[in-house]
């Protein structure tokens, strides 16, 4: 039903490329703390679009999905401490969507649901750095829409303190339904129920582009966890130097071998790769989605 897994390849050491890549974007495109903080605080504007719509994801398959269009796929945010964010989320779909930031120290009621053509905006200082979750807010049937891919992450970087670095940033989520015979996923309400996805990927995707650095260069990776379950990042071949529980520098531990980050939640590591080869990112506890392409390649060349 599937072609194996480009982890193998990689780890035999064969060439690998994605094999749909004119259908996904590209990924590893922050612009970084230097770039997004500046001299001093600012303010930002982001403005999402909620919609419905089908996602392709790789390997021949696609999805069924809620989306946030306006800030990439999966949408992600860039802000720096300090800076004073405004958001906007148009409803341009065909039923109520919200908009939960966890940065924010704000009255869950400005977070909606709007009803379909509505729009909501807040805005609030963000105070604490971090890999920050963000998700639709849809009353009870949040979880529902969650599950069905409207998440995002909000990479608030210190104005200060972090080491130059090669930076990228994770999304990990689920898709909770059997491939129909054209490929296509569609939610089934009873695996969401029972926490029970047909993949876990990172990202929203099934393929990824290899993340290439020198050898002993650091490597940053923002992290968030849509969930379900707790992630348990590693990367084969080497050590988690310093890993930050919710991406907060303040929040650090040195020498990790596999981190852990909560549903919800968010965290940042650092490693470095010791010689030329592949170093796999991977979540340790769901090993057997590799087949399904949940693995990052971080090639030292």
């Amino acid at each position: 039903m599937m072609k194996p897994i480009v982890l193998f390849a990689l780890l035999a050491g064969l060439p690998v490329l994605p094999a749909h890549a004119d259908e996904l974007p590209a990924e590893w495109n922050l612009a970084g703390q230097a770039a997004t903080c500046g001299a001093r605080p600012t303010a930002r504007t982001f403005t999402l679009m909620a919609r419905e719509k089908i996602v392709p994801i790789g390997m021949g398959f696609s999805a069924d999905q809620m989306v946030y269009e306006g800030a990439g796929a999966p949408a992600l945010l860039e802000a720096c401490a300090g800076d004073t964010v405004t958001f906007i989320l148009h409803d341009t779909g065909k039923m109520a969507h919200g908009l939960d930031v966890h940065a924010f120290f704000i009255s869950p009621e400005h977070f909606g649901p709007v009803n379909e053509g509505g729009t909501l905006t807040y805005t609030r200082k963000v105070t604490l750095p971090g890999a920050f979750f963000f998700h639709c807010a849809s009353g009870p049937i949040t979880d529902v829409h969650i599950k069905s891919g409207m998440v995002g992450a909000l990479i608030v970087y210190p104005r200060e303190g972090l080491r130059p670095a090669k930076e990228i940033a994770v999304l990990q989520g689920g898709f909770f339904g059997e491939p129909d015979p054209h490929g296509l996923i569609e939610p089934e309400t009873n695996r969401i129920m029972r926490n029970d996805p047909f993949i876990l990927a990172f990202n929203g995707r099934l393929e990824h582009d290899p993340v290439h650095v020198q050898p002993h260069q650091l490597v940053r990776v923002w992290f968030v966890n849509a969930g379900p379950g707790t992630s348990s990042v590693h990367v084969i071949g080497t050590i988690l130097e310093r890993f930050y529980a919710s991406g907060n520098p303040e929040n650090v531990e040195r020498d990790v071998q596999t981190g852990l980050v909560p549903a919800g939640g968010g965290a940042a590591f650092e490693l470095r790769l010791p010689e030329p080869g592949t170093y796999p990112l991977v979540d340790h506890d769901n090993l057997r989605f590799l087949p399904f392409g949940m693995a990052i390649p971080l090639v030292a060349d």
